[in-house]
């Protein structure tokens, strides 16, 4: 399957994390869905940027406690999405359908060995993640195997990546559920700026990502800065030197409209709505 462009967005996401555990699943995520991209394309250019992602993956995961964070994560997600039994304006059938998710991807992470512990049973993967630390030090003279390789068919090449991302399964498939639950029980709001700034008091609630949604035309990019009572943004130009032409936009007086959304599992004591719609439980 070959690689296709993408459309220009008329709207942009940004997404920071509250914690680091989630500054940790988010990089996974990001991680995945690069690989996932190259790895279906075929073009070897393409299936090398797909390997270097996998072998950061490798990198990534075995130098954090990310067992641990996930299973943590998971309990305190599905403990706290049980208080929703209750509530008649929930699903009780799809409720349980997403908890029972999380118990299966609780037994998948127990049962995986530390991610990325694998890599060192693997001596071609780490004769070519030893000649990263050289610029271009997988060229056909440094590394004839791997020049091989490149020349394989790339369904044989898709075919060898797939199998040595196969111990990451269980890792991609909680997270990537763990981040949709947080997103999807999201409190949201349209908000303004007030000279370019925007506060908004917690309230007690802990929340994990937050997500601010403006124009893409947009000169002024979102700052932040939290702590366990207020988040506070404030929206600046890019400090960027020497930028291209075509990267500089107008800059505006106006005040900023955006999208915040925050992302997290949900307290019932402390929520003053019922996340009914966002849930996707109804």
């Amino acid at each position: 399957m070959a690689c296709s462009a993408q459309s220009v967005e008329s709207k942009i996401v940004f997404e920071f994390p509250l914690n680091e555990r989630f500054r940790t699943f988010l990089r996974i995520e990001n991680l995945y869905h690069r690989w996932r991209h190259y790895v279906a394309c075929v073009h070897k250019e393409d299936h090398h940027t797909a390997l270097l992602t996998l072998l950061d993956l490798y990198d990534f995961t075995f130098r954090n406690d990310i067992k641990g964070d996930l299973l943590s994560e998971l309990g305190r997600y599905k403990q706290s999405l049980s208080q929703y039994y209750s509530s008649p304006e929930i699903s009780e059938e799809k409720l349980t359908q997403t908890i029972l998710r999380m118990v299966d991807a609780q037994k998948q992470i127990e049962q995986s060995p530390k991610f990325g512990s694998n890599l060192v049973e693997n001596e071609w993967l780490l004769n070519v993640k030893s000649r990263l630390v050289v610029p271009s030090g997988v060229c056909s003279f440094d590394m004839g195997f791997y020049h091989q390789w490149l020349q394989d068919e790339p369904a044989q090449r898709r075919s060898d990546m797939e199998r040595w991302a196969m111990p990451f399964a269980p890792l991609f498939d909680a997270v990537v559920f763990l981040l949709s639950i947080a997103r999807n029980i999201a409190l949201n709001k349209e908000c303004v700026t007030l000279n370019k700034v925007f506060q908004q008091p917690l309230l007690g609630r802990k929340f994990d990502i937050l997500q601010i949604e403006i124009e893409n035309a947009t000169n002024c990019l979102p700052d932040i800065s939290a702590n366990k009572h207020v988040i506070w943004l404030r929206f600046a130009p890019p400090a960027l030197q020497a930028r291209p032409a075509a990267a500089i936009r107008e800059l505006t007086s106006n005040e900023i409209n955006f999208h915040l959304g925050l992302c997290g599992a949900p307290n019932p004591a402390l929520e003053s709505q019922q996340p009914r719609q966002s849930f996707g439980l109804v």
